[in-house]
């Protein structure tokens, strides 16, 4: 696979990130990150850029790891709490039915 190069000013600073990945989605990492790195500066007082970049790191992690933790398919509380009154209802139905 080619390799691709991004410029990127994040914070002050200028790098360039080097990767195999699609150049689009290079764009939308780097994009997203800047997302992120505003909502923590609207969120907290720090001036500090490597205290900003370290806090949205965190946040990313965060992110990342509740995600994993999610089970897949696993319903919304809501959908569940429906889905729970729904077969409450379907039991005391067939319960009533075989009395």
């Amino acid at each position: 696979m080619p390799e691709n190069l991004i410029s990127v000013q994040l914070l002050g600073t200028s790098f360039s990130l080097k990767s195999t990945e699609n150049l689009d989605y290079l764009k939308e990492v780097v994009a997203y990150y800047e997302g992120k790195i505003d909502e923590t500066r609207r969120g907290v007082s720090l001036q500090d850029p490597l205290k900003i970049a370290l806090l949205t790191g965190i946040v990313l992690a965060d992110e990342l790891l509740k995600e994993r933790n999610r089970q897949p398919g696993a319903l919304s509380t809501p959908d569940a709490d429906e889905a729970e009154r729904i077969t409450r209802a379907l039991i005391d139905k067939i319960d009533s039915i075989l009395q």
